[in-house]
């Protein structure tokens, strides 16, 4: 995938002007295992911001600990350290992932576990010149992609661990999490009455608010909604959650993906639906289940998952960019081509694409959406925002993103009735 060509040098200028080190940080996880398609060189490193924070993505769990998964070359790794120290942004290495936290559970379940996983993890932090880790597990208490080792107190472990963690690494090394809408789950599978106690050995966490949609819903729906509307969560939601339970504002993370999601509707015209009694909403689409061909190489050839699942399906995702590239829509995600129209939904503040005599829907970002996102972290007092991945915006997105996160203007006329 070809990186796009970065900011002209006044612009960057002038976004450089108004990123101080306390400003709210832009991080991005890097997708390591697709290095062919976005080199160290080619990532976006300009919309960084600095003092930011560049994941590798991804190390994964074992039995004994974690491993760089075969198909990405360890060359990379000092590559991407040197790169992201060289742009002013922190390189930190991310561990587990949805095919990659099977073992989560065993590794922190007893104190002389935790202190080798954490032996493990300095090692290898200094090994390859990273300044901090990011536990990526999906998901204490849960079997994750349906097979993680499980335990009802894997929350509890997870709290110990990251005290062993901050000890043996120090103060000056971060530490960060990946982390669900739903928060930390308890023995009884309920959210945690306080989040508070991680605050004290996490530097920050990523809220990952997207995937909110998806194979398993039963209508279409925004893959990241601002408000939940008809979806399971959304933006508003998990923030009030995480930071009612007491987790500090400032340490979190937003997550903003990259990446569309696709379903074919069972009608070629869009139903309208009533909200809350207040909006009118096309985002939310009977559809037939049958999740349609994404990007060029989405592949519905049989496949088995790390749990020995076999499938056979599409999975129906686009890069923005290959949205873009294959003619849908324009590159700020602005506007529909070739049979897809444009539509934005009030309700979640999402955008999506139908295309009529296809039946295909489309959920994504666009420069719109992600400056609404954006401008509410600010507004919630988040530490920032972070993009997975870094391989998919066009220039236009990322610079709406970056620009709307370090305007010193509220763009109040972009973002209405936010606070409902």
């Amino acid at each position: 995938m070809k990186f796009a060509q970065a900011l002209g040098a006044a612009a960057l200028a002038s976004l450089a002007s108004i990123a101080t080190a306390s400003s709210p940080i832009l991080a991005q996880y890097w997708p390591a295992y697709n290095a062919e398609q976005q080199s160290v060189s080619q990532i976006p490193w300009t919309y960084s911001s600095k003092n930011g924070i560049a994941y590798y993505f991804v190390t994964i769990t074992t039995k004994d600990g974690f491993e760089v998964p075969a198909d990405q070359p360890t060359s990379d790794i000092k590559k991407f350290v040197s790169a992201a120290k060289a742009n002013g942004v922190r390189p930190v290495f991310s561990v587990g992932g949805w095919d990659g936290s099977l073992h989560f559970s065993d590794l922190v379940k007893t104190a002389s576990k935790q202190a080798t996983f954490a032996e493990q993890i300095k090692s290898f932090m200094d090994k390859y010149g990273f300044v901090g880790v990011d536990l990526d597990w999906e998901y204490p208490n849960g079997v994750g992609i349906g097979c993680n080792a499980v335990s009802g107190d894997d929350s509890a472990h997870l709290l110990a661990f990251l005290k062993v963690l901050r000890s043996k690494i120090g103060s000056s090394k971060l530490i960060t999490a990946a982390v669900s809408t739903e928060g930390f789950l308890g023995a009884n599978g309920k959210a945690l009455s306080s989040f508070k106690p991680y605050g004290q050995y996490l530097d920050y966490i990523n809220l990952m608010t997207y995937s909110r949609s998806g194979s398993w819903s039963s209508t279409t729906g925004p893959n990241s909604p601002l408000r939940k509307c008809s979806s399971d969560s959304s933006v508003q939601t998990a923030i009030k959650l995480w930071t009612s339970r007491g987790f500090p504002a400032s340490k979190i993370l937003l997550g903003v993906p990259a990446y569309a999601i696709s379903f074919t509707t069972k009608s070629s015209s869009l139903q309208t639906t009533k909200i809350n009694n207040k909006w009118s909403s096309k985002a939310y689409q009977p559809w037939t289940g049958v999740v349609p061909k994404g990007a060029p190489g989405d592949s519905n050839a049989p496949t088995t998952d790390v749990c020995g699942t076999k499938t056979a399906a599409y999975s129906g995702q686009w890069q923005f960019k290959d949205l873009v590239s294959n003619g849908l829509v324009s590159s700020d995600g602005m506007h529909g081509k070739n049979g897809y129209k444009r539509y934005f939904d009030e309700c979640s503040q999402a955008p999506f694409l139908f295309n009529p005599s296809k039946k295909h829907y489309i959920s994504y970002e666009d420069s719109r959406s992600v400056a609404v996102k954006t401008v509410y972290a600010k507004q919630q007092g988040l530490g920032g925002v972070f993009v997975f991945d870094s391989a998919g915006f066009t220039n236009e997105v990322y610079s709406s993103l970056r620009s709307s996160l370090y305007s010193r203007k509220s763009r109040r006329h972009e973002l209405p009735a936010l606070h409902a």
